[in-house]
């Protein structure tokens, strides 16, 4: 007999433009003693892009599938990998990545940070109840661990973990955007107007709004590095364009630029050195690709976002534009779905 996955998912949201996740419960169909919103729903397919089902399949990556069969996790580790799109984006990426790492001296600060956090991972995913008010740990240990790098996650090259500790924040990272994107469904299904008032998830530009204009920005910052030179590395050097002109100049672009001139700073010299002005900036658009979907850093900050997001309001994160908006009334959201091998031979697509 072919395996039939079945699942329930109940999310419990708090008032908001946006409604905002406080707690999630996981059912096993195939149990008893289901709750009544959950039990008299006959389980349906999984939507276009599996948003629920990678839900699903992803809280049960976080707890090694503990509460499954051992027919249950056979299916449900190839789900996974059949579904869920971000190791394939996170393998194909992370070469090019470690090209531009340079010699890791924190390795202590990783082990540490990798122990820290799989407690908070324990302590979350103790249950089949998620409360939402535990993600704080989740961010402080982020805080934390950017602060004792002294340096930034952003276009950080030099990050890096344990495979299974980087399989474990892919599939966090995972876990968070498709929690959102169901707040997104759950948006759009009671808009008025779908062409005005829809919201959408993206991948990409959701954490690098504007990327062409950051290599813009950064190829700016770049030439008046270069220009400056002369007037700041010579032994004969005039303090007066150091301090008039240079400095202030500087501070300008680290202000009003701040990611493009992170960007330059955070790359290689001999990298940058070794392109032309054509190259250049074409390599800085798929360098920050590339540090988005395959860096252990890029991990880090996409999961902060989701954190924050799913902590204070998405709207205030991902969605300025509704934070005005009349705000929802607190609710529960039910899903019930099954996954069978016909869904795994199909080909899925990221959302």
């Amino acid at each position: 007999m072919k395996m039939v996955f079945q699942m329930g998912i109940e999310i419990k949201a708090a008032t908001g433009s946006i409604l905002k996740p406080s707690q999630l419960q996981f059912w096993d169909l195939t149990t008893e003693g289901l709750p009544p919103q959950i039990k008299n729903q006959t389980p349906q397919a999984p939507f276009k892009y599996y948003t629920d089902a990678i839900l699903g399949l992803c809280y049960h990556k976080m707890t090694d599938y503990r509460n499954l069969t051992p027919e249950q996790k056979q299916f449900a580790m190839q789900a996974y990998r059949s579904f869920d799109p971000y190791t394939e984006l996170y393998q194909k990426s992370a070469p090019r990545v470690r090209a531009l790492r340079g010699n890791s001296t924190n390795n202590l600060k990783h082990e540490n940070f990798e122990k820290k956090m799989t407690e908070i991972w324990t302590d979350i995913f103790s249950s089949k109840t998620i409360q939402f008010s535990k993600l704080v740990k989740a961010l402080d240990c982020l805080s934390e661990f950017e602060m004792t790098m002294e340096s930034t996650f952003l276009y950080n090259f030099n990050v890096q973990f344990s495979e299974r500790m980087t399989e474990k924040l892919i599939c966090f990272y995972s876990f968070l955007f498709h929690l959102r994107s169901m707040m997104a469904v759950d948006h759009n299904a009671h808009v008025e107007d779908s062409s005005f008032e829809s919201i959408k998830c993206d991948s990409i530009s959701d954490y690098l709004p504007k990327a062409d204009y950051t290599v813009n920005d950064a190829l700016l910052y770049f030439q008046f590095k270069k220009l400056s030179v002369p007037f700041t590395g010579h032994k004969d050097k005039d303090p007066r364009i150091e301090k008039l002109f240079v400095e202030p100049m500087m501070k300008s672009f680290n202000q009003y630029n701040h990611n493009a001139c992170c960007l330059i700073e955070q790359l290689p010299k001999s990298f940058l050195s070794s392109l032309s002005s054509s190259e250049l900036e074409e390599a800085l658009h798929h360098v920050q690709m590339d540090w988005l979907l395959g860096s252990e850093s890029g991990l880090l900050f996409k999961i902060r976002e989701e954190l924050f997001g799913a902590t204070e309001g998405y709207d205030k994160i991902f969605w300025p534009e509704l934070t005005s908006a009349r705000p929802k009334a607190a609710t529960s959201l039910s899903i019930c779905f099954e996954l069978s091998h016909k869904d795994l031979a199909k080909e899925s697509a990221a959302a």
